[in-house]
């Protein structure tokens, strides 16, 4: 297993490390019922190595969304970023629940 998943596997509580059909590693936590959000590494030329995901299912597992929140450099970046992402996620659900 990449070691750079065992990172955000110590720092992000609850996180797990999913394998894709191209048996390629990331890092996904739950952070809502079908809401999870992933961290992938991509190494090519073009994009920054650490891209955080936003993603939801539907009750079978159809994917809603798909939303490319941040592409950072490096490993804190990426670790800030979903971090941030969570906390606004997590923000604007309990916004909705209280009626505002």
């Amino acid at each position: 297993m990449a070691i750079w998943v065992d990172f955000f596997k110590e720092k992000l509580e609850g996180s797990k490390v999913v394998v894709d059909a191209e048996g390629k590693p990331y890092v996904s936590k739950e952070i809502a019922p079908k809401e999870y959000v992933e961290v992938e590494l991509n190494i090519t030329q073009q994009f920054l190595p650490y891209h955080i995901y936003f993603r939801r299912f539907d009750v079978n597992g159809v994917e809603l969304e798909n939303r490319l929140f941040a592409q950072v450099g490096d490993r804190d970046l990426a670790l800030k970023s979903f971090n941030d992402l969570t906390a606004k996620r997590l923000n604007s659900f309990e916004l909705v629940l209280d009626g505002e």
